[in-house]
């Protein structure tokens, strides 16, 4: 008799079970819109440029394979703070935010979760629409997750009345989730006075903000995208930030990640890195070599950073192209139903309102892959398949079509 005859199965993740279906589909004309990874042009994969050149020059140095310290690289970390907080920050050099280098941006939820748990609060609140993997990631960390208003499905947009009245009923020394930019799934992000009135209410509640910022720069530009992370600093908000650097720098399998805790007092701050680095030691000892390098390579060097920048551009226009297209190409096919919503939407993924039944359908009938909720992956589309996927949209819209 097995051990483990009695453990249950349980359904493949939503988001990195697609790729297996996705292969195994005969369709000839197959399209995966799921996994958020850039695409280029071509519909592959890319290693940005200046990724390659950082590698080549790391090989160069001949470096070891020694161990990081428990928080990682000290270098990556003070960078990495630098592109979140601004560098004329004066919490990063008086060490009254305290940083880890993490695996990935979900190994930075993770760590900033299980320390929330055995410290300031066991219960986190998060958009009834959201990433996914954010309520296993709690909820096995040990917090009570519970939701708040946030995307009004039928209006297309932010309903930020009850975004307001859901803050104002949570418990003080709650914690709550906040997208920093990119709002995945929806795309759609607060304006920055919003987020001024969202800073207001969440003090006043006594509630502790943490931002997975996870698209820096895929909305408009690296300081846009951190303006609302570093006003809640500026407002002296205690608060935590998980970053991550698969999209910004497509370093995807190399998890490269960081977790930021803003405390505003030194003393205090000490503290929360002797936590941290208990609850790394016994999770994963420290984190990874080469991701941190290759970020810490680029960001020392002007000329490499510019360039960096100038890919992370291109990569931002393709992507805001192809939802223009998408956009155009949907609104000439239909008749009563109106598309120009998802021009609304900022970064990688696009809400399309489509339905549980429509996305099955357009799956079975196309080959055609997404979340469940509806989600596309915008780099995702190209000029070769860009004609099927519109076409096979509107076919599950029959009512919005022109004759």
């Amino acid at each position: 008799m097995s051990f483990f005859a009695s453990v249950p199965a349980l359904p493949d993740d939503p988001i990195f079970g697609l790729p297996a279906l996705f292969a195994a589909d005969p369709h000839p004309k197959k399209v995966n819109l799921g996994i958020g990874v850039y695409k280029d042009a071509d519909g592959k994969t890319i290693v940005l440029n200046v990724v390659r050149k950082a590698e080549e020059l790391l090989l160069k140095q001949n470096l070891d394979k020694d161990y990081l310290f428990i928080d990682g690289n000290q270098k990556y970390i003070q960078q990495s703070l630098e592109l979140i907080f601004g560098k004329n920050c004066p919490g990063i050099e008086s060490k009254e935010i305290y940083a880890a280098q993490t695996v990935g941006g979900t190994g930075s939820l993770r760590l900033g979760s299980e320390f929330l748990a055995q410290e300031p609060s066991r219960t986190i609140f998060i958009s009834e629409f959201t990433w996914p993997n954010h309520k296993p990631i709690f909820l096995r960390a040990g917090l009570v997750v519970e939701n708040y208003d946030y995307y009004d499905h039928k209006a297309h947009k932010l309903d930020f009345p009850k975004f307001c009245k859901s803050i104002q009923s949570i418990n003080p020394g709650s914690v709550i989730m906040l997208q920093a930019c990119c709002h995945n799934p929806t795309g759609i992000d607060p304006t920055f006075e919003q987020w001024k009135e969202l800073s207001d209410l969440i003090k006043k509640q006594k509630i502790i903000p943490f931002f997975d910022f996870a698209y820096q720069g895929f909305s408009e530009d690296l300081e846009k995208d951190a303006k609302a992370v570093r006003y809640f600093y500026e407002q002296g908000h205690e608060m935590l930030v998980s970053y991550s650097f698969s999209k910004n720098f497509g370093l995807y399998g190399e998890r490269v990640g960081l977790l930021a805790v803003v405390t505003h007092d030194a003393a205090v701050a000490k503290k929360v890195g002797s936590q941290v680095k208990q609850i790394i030691r016994g999770m994963y000892s420290n984190p990874p070599l080469q991701g941190a390098r290759i970020v810490s390579t680029v960001l020392q060097s002007p000329e490499l950073t510019k360039e960096w920048l100038e890919e992370l551009k291109d990569m931002r226009t393709r992507v805001q192209d192809m939802r223009e297209t998408l956009v155009a190409n949907l609104m000439v096919g239909a008749k009563h139903h109106d598309f120009t919503f998802l021009n609304r939407q900022k970064g990688l993924f696009s809400f399309c309102g489509l339905s549980h039944e429509q996305v099955m359908h357009l799956k079975k009938e196309f080959g055609i892959y997404m979340p469940d909720n509806g989600r596309i992956n915008v780099a995702g589309l190209n000029p070769y398949n860009m004609d099927y996927v519109v076409k096979s949209i509107l076919s599950v819209f029959p009512s919005t079509l022109k004759t």
